[in-house]
């Protein structure tokens, strides 16, 4: 075997063995209709803060008396944490009001924007960029109406 079919040989070796694997990330717009939003009320049933995404499992009640469960999924753990999240944010029994986009599937899950709590506090941790910007925008809003 010549030498240069051995040196190409051995980088190819080289190179798998030391490749990474490229890990994709799926986008909310394979999930969720991210031109349409819905309001649902319910009540919490768990709340799970985990990665890749936060989940809360919410019962709600129609208006035929029949109850469906709900999942609306948010943001990455550490990025709720970060904006003072933490894992009694909700408990089982909470009322909610949650906004966000419906799934394509049409079936009863939503990716959160806004969760509103009974007493009228607002909690986001919704899973777009696109969130995260109006987030910023409504920070800056009420800070120049307290002025």
């Amino acid at each position: 075997m010549n030498i240069l079919k051995r040196i190409t040989i051995m980088l190819s070796v080289a190179g798998l063995l030391f490749a990474t694997p490229i890990y994709s990330h799926h986008g909310p717009a394979s999930h969720y209709l991210l031109d349409q939003l819905v309001t649902v009320e319910g009540v919490v049933t768990k709340f799970r803060l985990i990665n890749p995404h936060a989940r809360i499992y919410f019962d709600v009640t129609g208006e035929d008396g029949a109850v469906v469960h709900w999942l609306a999924e948010g943001n990455a753990s550490a990025i709720l944490k970060r904006r003072g999240w933490n894992r009694k944010t909700l408990q089982p029994g909470d009322v909610i009001k949650v906004t966000g986009n419906p799934a394509r599937d049409g079936g009863p899950k939503v990716d959160w924007k806004l969760i509103v709590l009974a007493d009228g506090t607002e909690l986001r941790g919704g899973n777009t960029v696109a969130s995260e910007r109006e987030r910023i925008l409504d920070d800056i809003e009420k800070r120049r109406q307290n002025q």
